[in-house]
């Protein structure tokens, strides 16, 4: 399973330069929403993962990382 990385986000929104508060007008999402992809790996959208990219300056599979799928409750 592929899910975006929050240490991967928080480290490109530092070497950018921007804010949090600029990533998320970039996006067109929330503060929070970007306070959120910053703690915890998690799924996003294609498009917000493409706004993203553009507003950090890198390809979209740079922000991912692959996880083992959960296992299956019987």
């Amino acid at each position: 399973m592929v899910l975006l990385s929050a240490v991967k986000v928080c480290s490109r929104i530092c070497v950018s330069g921007k804010t949090q508060k600029e990533v998320a007008e970039w996006c067109l999402c929330s503060d929070r929403q970007v306070r959120n992809w910053c703690h915890e790996d998690t799924n996003i959208s294609v498009s917000n993962l493409y706004s993203l990219a553009d507003c950090l300056e890198c390809k979209p599979e740079d922000l991912l990382v692959s996880v083992p799928m959960p296992e299956r409750k019987e």
